[in-house]
């Protein structure tokens, strides 16, 4: 499902999506009523002296049972969802190692990982939604990185009324094959409702993730940071009082060490207010606090902190509307965002939000004033932004920035250039520094792909 997301187009989707949800059902007609005749009496033959019958005695009428006071209605008990079937996560390999196929690449060349496609782990039964799992990359998704071991991970993506699947994928990069496991397995159908950051099974719903979703390594738990509930027509409504429905402050998070989703409030839920959709957020790597911050709210600007699981506003700085991927430069505690929902120059952020460079630099410069949800990563290895972003010519296109010079160029790719992601990059490309390269899935159908950095 590969449309433009503008506030037009999503208003003509949900009322699409109303209109199918809205056809009647074939209505069930009266059943048969079944009628007994009466039968005519037998006629009786004459006696000259009738004993006359005894008078019955008349059976009372009996006494009507009183009808109980009925019981409130109670929430319906969720559905079992299927218990993942441990698929537990290789032990990482030791610091300094990488996997032979790393070894083998030059940098900078476009490598697609063998036998890699996402749908080669396609649920069964597949959950609801008009495009299916497909949505997992092609609406407004992105994805995670769990840097010891390098596990490219992808969960409760899709959402809106594109896909109600929750599932956790997980690609394994440090191993000599890699292939996607599915770690949990997509809640029952069930269980799926409309409206509600969780399910009836309390496991999330799926989301447009943008750049929402972030691996925190000190709780080892992907998190997809205050992102709201599937809104697609025909689905049930939420049970009467569901205190997750018409909300979009809670988080969801999975552990990898228990390998299931966390209770609805293991998150701090968000304090703040405003627009959801492609806000502001990245994490530090070192530090793992998130930097977050949505559209249209007066500019508020939250610090999540991983350490005591707490948000603060730290400014009142913003951008209205945000739709910027975004990386931290963690040696300056910089970060660059580019982006915009039209086309927007860069800049460089304090990370309180103050910006603190405007003035790129370099031929290849105004290729980053864009929009289309950009993604951008930091390496740390080569102390460079990398941003990558869908290209004109319908291939994926990489720049190099210099975090203190702002000078840009195009970074020396060779191979073949995958085909650009739908509807934006966002965070799906993550930086392994354990494997000195970047990871970006851009189809569902094709292989993940690969670009070393350095040696």
């Amino acid at each position: 499902m590969n449309y433009q997301h503008t506030s037009n187009s999503r208003r003509r989707f949900l009322l699409a999506t109303a209109t199918l949800a809205s056809a009647a059902l074939p209505g069930c007609g009266p059943g048969e009523v079944a009628v007994s005749a009466q039968a005519s009496p037998s006629p009786v033959p004459p006696t000259p002296r009738p004993t006359p019958a005894p008078t019955p005695t008349p059976t009372p009428t009996p006494a009507p049972t009183p009808t109980p006071t009925p019981s409130p209605t109670p929430t319906p008990a969720p559905t079992p969802s299927p218990t993942p079937s441990p698929s537990p996560l290789p032990s990482p390999p030791p610091l300094g190692s990488v996997p032979a196929w790393v070894a083998a690449l030059p940098t900078w060349q476009w490598y697609p990982l063998p036998n890699t496609a996402l749908s080669s782990v396609e649920p069964k039964p597949v959950p609801p939604g008009i495009t299916g799992p497909s949505s997992k990359i092609s609406a407004w998704c992105g994805a995670a990185l769990r840097r010891r071991g390098s596990v490219y991970l992808i969960a409760a993506a899709g959402g809106h009324g594109d896909y109600a699947g929750n599932e956790v994928n997980a690609l394994v990069l440090s191993e000599a094959e890699p292939r996607w496991r599915e770690l949990a397995p997509p809640s029952a159908a069930a269980n799926v409702i409309n409206m509600s950051q969780f399910y009836l099974d309390l496991r999330p719903s799926a989301t447009h993730t943008y750049c929402a979703t972030q691996f925190i390594e000190s709780r080892n738990r992907l998190v997809v940071f205050a992102s709201p509930g599937m809104n697609m027509g025909g689905l049930p409504a939420p049970p009467s009082g569901w205190p997750y429905a018409y909300t979009d402050v809670y988080s969801f998070s999975f552990d990898l060490t228990a390998n299931r989703w966390d209770p609805p409030d293991y998150i701090a839920r968000f304090p703040g207010g405003g627009d959801f959709t492609a806000a502001l957020c990245v994490k530090h790597p070192l530090s793992d606090d998130v930097y977050y911050s949505r559209n249209y709210h007066g500019g508020n600007y939250y610090r999540w902190s991983a350490a005591d699981n707490s948000w603060q506003r730290i400014s009142g700085n913003g951008r209205n509307p945000w739709y910027v991927g975004a990386a931290i430069d963690t040696r300056r505690d910089r970060i660059l965002v580019v982006g915009g929902y039209g086309a927007a120059p860069p800049a460089l952020l304090d990370l309180a939000g103050n910006v603190v460079g405007t003035s790129f630099s370099g031929a290849a410069a105004p290729a980053l004033t864009t929009s289309g949800h950009p993604g951008v990563i930091y390496d740390e290895r080569i102390d460079r932004f990398i941003v990558l972003k869908n290209g004109s010519s319908g291939r994926i296109e990489v720049y190099l920035v210099h975090p203190t010079t702002l000078a840009v160029e195009a970074a020396p790719m060779t191979g073949t250039a995958p085909a650009n992601r739908p509807n934006g990059i966002h965070n799906a490309v993550q930086y392994a520094p354990e494997l000195g390269g970047f990871v970006i899935a851009n189809s569902y159908t094709g292989n993940v792909f690969f670009v070393r950095t350095s040696l």
